[in-house]
């Protein structure tokens, strides 16, 4: 009850009930249609995810089917071929690459392109012909072609733009055919035996060289295929790929430091010979074969890793005073 201005009394009445029950509905209502709406987009995304996973899960039923056999035969010789035990390890580093870009990844939607169609049926083509001309480097690289087309047929272009590396660097997993192993090989071989006889020369050892076998007055050395240098070019030359792309930037940093892997590792192999020489000319042959022909293959590694170490700093300090120099 309240007073008006004449003094006659007015009365506030509450609404009546019909109205504050019509409100109490719609109230009820719109809470409804709003917890109704999340519900349906929080299904909606619930059922394109759970899409996504079964697509995924489908692919990768085919692909294991494809390549079960392929990959199996693969893994048996990075186990059984002192060339390529460091294949164990592309497929996690292609991993670690993808999962550092999670987060650019996640923000690109997927836009499928139809460019990743003729990819993927290339991909398929390459295994078909390798498979008939029994091709183990055709059938084994397809696979990364049949998954680079299926990223850019489901993913788009800005997907695979992430992804190219990652994916290219899963090739140093997949051993060279053999015709381009022993094309590389017989070179590294010949010079690495000159270089080595040079330096014995020069040391005072007397040396003769025919052909790969240098022969002392004590032993005859032969450089065969595993102490050509092959190898240890091959690990080094992806682990310096890596290396470069984590911590390098600039195109051309990267490239004169994979550069730098072929001279490194023809010197430290030359080393080598040359000091299996001399121990054999000093000490005798027994001491130049067994254990330390076994141990100084692994010297030749560390020895060139520590060389790529150096490489990587000076063109670190290179890079870091050119950066205070520009203007």
């Amino acid at each position: 009850m309240a007073k008006a201005g004449d003094g006659d009394a007015i009365r506030l009445e509450a609404p009546p009930r019909q109205y504050s029950m019509f409100t109490e509905r719609a109230a009820a209502s719109s809470v409804f249609m709003h917890s109704s709406h999340g519900h349906n987009a929080l299904n909606r995304k619930r059922s394109h995810g759970l899409r996504g996973v079964l697509i995924i899960l489908v692919f990768v039923g085919l692909l294991a089917g494809l390549y079960g056999g392929i990959l199996r035969d693969l893994a048996w010789q990075w186990w059984d071929d002192p060339n390529y035990t460091h294949g164990f390890m592309v497929p996690f580093f292609s991993g670690f690459l993808i999962w550092q870009r999670r987060k650019e990844l996640a923000a690109l939607p997927p836009n499928g392109s139809w460019i990743g169609l003729p990819v993927l049926l290339a991909g398929v083509g390459a295994l078909l012909l390798g498979d008939l001309a029994a091709e183990n480097f055709l059938m084994r690289s397809s696979l990364i072609v049949v998954l680079t087309g299926l990223v850019l047929f489901h993913l788009g272009r800005g997907t695979f733009r992430v992804l190219a590396f990652p994916l290219l660097f899963l090739f140093f997993m997949v051993p060279l055919p053999a015709t381009l192993f022993y094309a590389l090989a017989l070179p590294l071989q010949t010079f690495a035996a000159r270089n080595a006889a040079w330096a014995l020369d020069r040391l005072g050892v007397p040396v003769l060289l025919d052909g790969n076998v240098i022969h002392l007055t004590q032993q005859s050395l032969g450089v065969a295929e595993a102490c050509s240098g092959i190898r240890s070019l091959i690990s080094l030359f992806s682990v310096a790929v890596g290396w470069a792309a984590l911590t390098l930037p600039g195109i051309w940093a990267m490239a004169i430091f994979v550069a730098a892997v072929v001279p490194i590792t023809i010197l430290a192999n030359a080393g080598r010979v040359v000091i299996t020489g001399l121990i054999g000319q000093w000490f005798g042959v027994e001491y130049a074969q067994g254990f330390f022909h076994t141990f100084s293959s692994w010297l030749v590694f560390v020895f060139a890793f520590v060389c790529l170490l150096g490489i990587h700093r000076l063109i670190r300090l290179a890079q870091t005073r050119w950066w205070r120099q520009a203007p």
